[in-house]
């Protein structure tokens, strides 16, 4: 009875923390746990390791059925240690037993840790050559359905759509860190519209971090970000607006979630939204 009430404690001054009722911190919990709950409940509270890559993998496998595609591929580019690519191929499992779209998982890495800095730009005050090495071998033992792709993403990503012909992008994780390698990566979306959803979602790990990393948009991810959108007249990529207010639970990936948007693609205008009709009357118009 005492641990029970502690963890309560604990959850209400989670609650408190994130300036939320405890009710959605109480059914996150619950959720967790909860191995019979639809995926869309789980989604709904968070109730993910990684609700980025749950949020973004969803969405664009429901995308892709209203679009009448059966298949998707998603991505993530900087592996580290394979805790998030192991996370990212169990979410794909799940999406495709909710929604019956198959999805493809990809991991990008060195294999090596992180390659030298190129100048300022790379945040070489923060990132170092060698970090986040990766032990390739014990996690190609674990992966049951993700492609490990290894080397510098430099070479890997420039033939990597011709090669491999992916099923259309829906989501990608960059976390590579680095500007240059991001620019890099960024090149998935020069792909021709065959291999793109028109609205491909995109999670930027490093924008945050924590006091020792100032990002702006003239360093690091966010200036890759910025480039990208100078170069590009129709495929532009964006913060969602007021993402936050969509959520339950507000978490600091709610200020992290992008979507690269093909305005090219011959798809971007096609109705999607489950609704057959917009209902008035829930906004009041209509008695």
């Amino acid at each position: 009875m005492l641990e029970k009430l502690r963890k309560l404690k604990e959850l209400m001054c989670r609650a408190k923390t994130a300036n939320v009722s405890p009710w959605p911190v109480l059914m996150q919990e619950r959720l967790l746990a909860d191995e019979k709950a639809s995926f869309a409940e789980k989604l709904e509270f968070d109730a993910f390791l990684r609700p980025h890559f749950a949020y973004g993998t969803f969405f664009a496998a429901l995308q892709a059925k209203a679009l009448g595609l059966n298949r998707i591929s998603v991505y993530e580019f900087g592996v580290g240690w394979g805790g998030g690519l192991m996370e990212l191929e169990r979410i794909a499992v799940m999406v495709e037993q909710e929604t019956g779209v198959l999805v493809d998982v990809y991991g990008f890495d060195t294999g090596e840790g992180m390659p030298e800095s190129l100048d300022y730009r790379d945040l070489p005050n923060v990132w170092q050559p060698g970090f986040f090495h990766l032990d390739v071998d014990a996690l190609e033992k674990k992966l049951t359905k993700a492609k490990l792709i290894l080397g510098n993403v430099k070479e890997t990503m420039k033939d990597f759509i011709e090669n491999e012909k992916p099923a259309p992008v829906g989501f990608v994780s960059f976390d590579v860190d680095y500007y240059s390698s991001t620019i890099d990566l960024l090149r998935i979306f020069d792909a021709q519209e065959d291999f793109l959803l028109p609205r491909v979602y995109c999670y930027l790990d490093d924008i945050i971090g924590d006091d020792w990393e100032i990002h702006c948009e003239y360093v690091g991810e966010l200036l890759a970000i910025k480039e990208f959108n100078e170069q590009h007249e129709k495929r532009k990529i964006s913060k969602i607006n007021a993402f936050r207010f969509k959520r339950k639970i507000y978490a600091p990936w709610n200020e992290q979630m992008f979507v690269m948007h093909a305005f090219d693609h011959s798809l971007y205008c096609k109705y999607i939204n489950p609704k057959p009709e917009w209902e008035e009357y829930k906004f009041g118009v209509a008695q």
